[in-house]
C-alpha cells in the first residue's frame, strides 16, 4: 500500500509538474505567437508602405523621358507648341502610361496647357488640382534653383531628372501625382525662360492599380479607404499621406497570422503528449537556428556586395587589392610569381554615346564572360570600373604574361552580338608581374595602370609591359605638366611664322606656330607639349596665348593672311566663338585677315556642332582653311557642307611626289578638286625644287616649306615685309619670299 501510495504521489507529482508544464508552454506558445504575429504585421506594413513609397517613384520616372528631352525644351520653352504639347505630353501619357490627367506649367507655375482623360481642358480646370500640387510644384522649384546656384559654368552633358511625387485626393478620388522639371538631355537645347516648364500629372490609384499593387506584394484582400482607418486591429494597413503630411487614405488588407498558424497546427500535439514539448523545443530551436542562418546568409551578401561588381559579377577594386594582398603574402618566401593585366576596352564612351549605356552595359557583361573564362581556375577576374578589368594570374615568367595578354586581345577583338546587332573594338593591356620585394596591391596595380596608360598613348590595340623606365617617363611628363602650366601662365612662350607664297614667291601670308624653349627642360617639340596641353586640360589657355600672339602679331603686316590652328577641343567650347570675336575687337584686328585652320576630325565630330560653329565663324569675316587634308576623313559631303575657304595638302604627299606615281595623281586630284570648288589649295612640306615644280604643274598656286623658307620670328617677318630678301638656313635662295612693294601699293 505504501508502495502504491508512493506511486500515485509521484504519478500526481509528475502529472502536476508535467500539467504545469503543458500548462506554461501553452501560454508560452500562445504569447510567441501573439508577439510574432505583432511583428510580422509591424514588418508587412513597412515592406507595403515602402513599396507603395516605390511605386510612386517608379509611376513619376514615367515621366521623365518626355521632359528630359531636347524636344521638350525646344517646344515647351523655347516656344509653346500646343499640338506638340498635346501630343508628346497629354496624349502619350495618357496612352502609354495611363495618366488620368497632365499638364503644362510655365515659368509663373500657371497651366498652358492641359489634358484629362485623353481630352484638351480649359485652364480654369486647373483650379481643381492646384492645391494638390502645390506642394510638389514648389519642391521641384526649390531643386532647380539649388541646381542654378551651385553650377558655375556651361554644361555639355545630361543632368539629372528633377522630379517630386505624391498621393493626394483631388475631386474626392485618390492620386499620385508628379512634378517633373522640363530640361535638355544631351544639351542641344537650352532653357530660354528664366525658369524651365514644369510637366504635372496624375494617375488615379483605382481597383485596378489596387490589384496590381497587392498581386506584386502577395497581399490578400487589398483595397483603400478613403479615410485613416489604422484603428481597425482586423486589417492591416499602410498610411497614405498628402503633400501637408495629413493622413487621407489607407491601403488595407488582411495579414498573414503566421504565428496563430504554427499554434493552431502544434498545440493540439503538445496537449496529447508531454513529449510533444520536445518536438516543439526542437522546432523552436530550428527556427532559431534559420533566423541565425539568414543573419549569416545577410552577412554574407553584404560582404559580396562591397567586395563584387553588380553589373558583371567580378570582384571590385576593393577585391582585387585584398586579393593581391592575399596572394603575395608569401612572396618574400618564394612563393608563385602572379601577373596583373589591366584591360581597357578603346573607344567604349563613343559606344554608350551612340548606342546608350544599356548596350555598353551588355556589352560590358559578355566582355566580362570571356575574360572570366580567360583566367580560368586558376586566375581571378576584376572590374575595377567603366570598362576597365583586370585579371590576377599565375605565371612562370614575362613571356608567359605576354602570351596571356595577346589572348585577351585575341578574345575581345571578336566581335559582340549585342541588341543592336554585332560590334568589333578593340582593347588595350597592361601588364605588371608582382615584385617580391614590394608584395603590395597598391604597387602592383600602379604599375600596372601605368603600363596600361602607355599602350593606350602608343595608339591602342596593343599590350605594354610594366618597364622601371616608366616611372622616369611619368616623372618627367609630370615634370613638363608643371612646367608648361608655369609658362604658360608666364606668357613664356614663343611664336614663330612660316611664310606661304605663291608661284611667283610672293608673300601672301604667313603660319602662326608656337615653340616651348623650357628653362627646365629645353626646347620641347609641339608634337610633345600639345598633346600634353591636351591631357592635362591646358590646351584652352594654349589656344587662347596662341591666338592672343598671332592677332597681335598680324598688325605688322597688314594685307597678309594670318593661318592660326584651332584645335577640336575649342571648337567645342561655346563661348569659343565670342571670345574669338571679343579678342578681334580688343586687338583691332579684322577677322579677314585671319585664316583658321582645322583638321578633318573636327568636321566629322559627333555632336560637336561643327557646322553651326563654322557658319558663325564665317559670318563673323574668318576665312576656314582643312589642314593635313586627305589624311583623315576626307569626304566630299563635308567640303560641300561646311564654309570651306581653302585646303591644305598634306606633306606626307608632297613627300612622295616623283617617288610614287600615286602620290602625283592624288595632288593632282585634290587640286582639280579644290578648284572645282572654287577653294584655294595650298601645299604644305615643300623642300625641294622637283616638288614645287610638279606641284606647279599640278596646278598647285601656293606653297609653304623648307624650300622658301621655315619658320622664323616674327622680326625676320618684318624684314621680308619691308621688301628685304632674308636668307634663312636651310632655304633655297632661288625660292625665298619677296613682297613686291610697288605691287603692293
Amino acid at each position: 500500500m505504501l508502495g502504491r501510495a508512493r506511486a500515485r504521489n509521484q504519478f500526481w507529482a509528475v502529472a502536476a509538474f508535467g500539467g504545469l508544464a503543458i500548462a506554461v508552454l501553452t501560454a508560452t506558445l500562445g504569447q510567441m505567437a501573439e508577439d510574432f504575429d505583432r511583428v510580422a504585421l509591424q514588418r508587412e506594413q513597412v515592406v507595403v508602405g515602402n513599396g507603395l513609397s516605390s511605386r510612386v517613384d517608379e509611376i513619376g520616372r514615367q515621366v521623365i523621358p518626355q521632359a528630359v528631352w531636347d524636344e521638350a525644351v525646344l517646344n515647351l520653352d523655347n516656344r509653346f507648341n500646343r499640338d506638340w504639347a498635346r501630343d508628346n505630353v497629354g496624349t502619350y501619357l495618357y496612352v502609354t502610361n495611363g495618366f488620368q490627367f497632365s499638364w503644362v506649367l510655365n515659368a509663373s507655375d500657371r497651366p498652358i496647357y492641359g489634358m484629362d482623360e485623353g481630352a484638351d481642358v480649359p485652364m480654369s480646370r486647373f483650379d481643381q488640382v492646384a492645391a494638390p500640387v502645390s506642394r510638389i510644384v514648389a519642391e521641384v522649384r526649390a531643386a532647380e534653383a539649388l541646381r542654378a546656384s551651385t553650377v558655375t559654368g556651361p554644361t555639355t552633358g545630361p543632368q539629372s531628372a528633377i522630379v517630386a511625387n505624391a498621393m493626394d485626393l483631388v475631386g474626392g478620388e485618390l492620386f499620385v501625382l508628379s512634378a517633373t522639371l522640363v530640361q535638355p538631355d544631351f544639351g542641344t537645347a537650352r532653357i530660354t525662360g528664366p525658369r524651365a516648364p514644369v510637366i504635372v500629372t496624375g494617375r488615379l490609384m483605382d481597383k485596378a492599380f489596387v490589384d496590381a499593387f497587392g498581386r506584386r506584394y502577395m497581399l490578400k484582400d487589398a483595397h483603400l479607404h478613403l479615410l485613416d482607418s489604422r484603428s481597425d486591429p482586423d486589417q492591416a494597413h499602410a498610411g497614405i499621406a498628402n503633400p501637408a503630411g495629413q493622413t487621407v487614405a489607407t491601403l488595407d488588407w488582411e495579414p498573414q497570422r503566421a504565428g496563430n498558424w504554427l499554434l493552431d497546427k502544434f498545440l493540439p500535439m503538445t496537449l496529447a503528449l508531454l513529449a510533444a514539448m520536445l518536438a516543439l523545443a526542437l522546432i523552436a530551436y530550428r527556427k532559431a537556428h534559420a533566423a541565425t542562418r539568414a543573419v549569416e546568409a545577410s552577412e554574407r551578401r553584404a560582404i559580396h556586395v562591397a567586395y563584387h561588381d553588380r553589373l558583371t559579377g567580378l570582384g571590385n577594386r576593393e577585391a582585387l587589392e585584398k586579393r593581391v594582398d592575399d596572394r603575395l603574402a608569401g612572396g618574400k618566401d618564394g612563393g608563385p610569381l602572379y601577373a596583373l593585366h589591366c584591360v581597357d576596352l578603346d573607344n567604349f564612351k563613343e559606344i554608350n554615346d551612340l548606342s546608350g549605356h544599356a548596350v555598353g552595359d551588355e556589352l560590358l557583361r559578355i566582355a566580362a564572360r570571356r575574360l572570366r573564362r580567360l583566367a580560368g581556375p586558376g586566375g581571378l577576374c576584376f572590374r575595377l570600373g567603366g570598362d576597365e578589368f583586370a585579371l590576377l594570374q599565375p605565371v612562370t615568367d614575362q613571356t608567359q604574361a605576354l602570351q596571356q595578354a595577346e589572348r585577351i586581345l585575341q578574345a575581345l577583338s571578336r566581335s559582340f552580338g549585342l541588341s543592336v546587332g554585332r560590334l568589333q573594338l578593340t582593347a588595350s593591356v597592361g601588364i605588371s608581374l608582382s615584385d617580391p620585394a614590394n608584395p603590395t596591391a597598391g604597387e602592383l596595380l600602379r604599375k600596372a595602370d601605368l603600363a596600361l596608360f602607355c599602350s593606350k598613348r602608343d595608339g591602342r590595340a596593343r599590350v605594354t609591359a610594366y618597364d622601371p623606365a616608366m616611372d622616369e617617363s611619368a616623372r618627367r611628363r609630370r615634370g613638363l605638366q608643371d612646367a608648361l602650366r608655369r609658362d604658360l601662365e608666364a606668357g613664356a612662350l614663343t611664336m614663330l611664322y612660316q611664310p606661304q607664297v605663291d608661284r611667283s614667291r610672293a608673300l601672301i601670308g604667313v603660319e602662326a606656330l608656337v615653340r616651348w624653349n623650357s628653362a627646365e627642360f629645353g626646347p620641347v617639340s609641339p608634337a610633345v607639349f600639345v598633346p600634353l596641353a591636351e591631357e592635362s586640360g591646358m590646351i584652352e589657355a594654349l589656344g587662347a596665348f596662341t591666338l592672343k600672339r598671332a592677332f597681335e602679331d598680324s598688325l605688322r603686316w597688314p594685307g597678309l593672311k594670318m593661318a592660326v590652328n584651332i584645335s577640336a577641343i575649342q571648337l567645342r567650347d561655346p563661348d569659343f566663338i565670342r571670345h574669338l570675336i571679343a579678342l578681334a575687337g580688343d586687338t583691332g584686328v579684322s577677322p579677314s585677315g585671319i585664316e583658321l585652320e582645322l583638321t578633318e576630325g573636327v568636321l566629322v565630330d559627333r555632336g560637336s556642332g561643327a557646322s553651326q560653329r563654322l557658319d558663325e565663324l564665317r559670318d563673323a569675316g574668318f576665312s576656314i582653311a582643312i589642314d593635313d587634308f586627305g589624311t583623315g576623313y576626307s569626304s566630299l559631303s563635308y567640303l560641300s557642307r561646311f564654309p570651306i575657304g581653302k585646303i591644305k595638302i598634306d606633306r606626307s604627299f608632297v613627300i612622295d611626289m616623283g617617288q610614287s606615281e600615286s602620290a602625283d595623281v592624288l595632288v593632282s586630284t585634290i587640286v582639280q578638286l579644290g578648284r572645282s570648288l572654287n577653294m584655294r589649295v595650298i601645299a604644305e612640306g615643300v623642300e625641294t625644287p622637283d616638288q614645287w615644280l610638279r606641284l606647279a604643274a599640278a596646278g598647285c598656286n601656293e606653297f609653304q616649306g623648307y624650300l622658301a623658307s621655315r619658320p622664323v620670328t616674327a622680326e625676320v617677318i618684318d624684314q621680308v615685309y619691308a621688301g628685304q630678301v632674308v636668307a634663312v638656313d636651310g632655304q633655297d635662295a632661288r625660292y625665298a619670299p619677296e613682297r613686291r612693294l610697288a605691287a603692293a601699293a
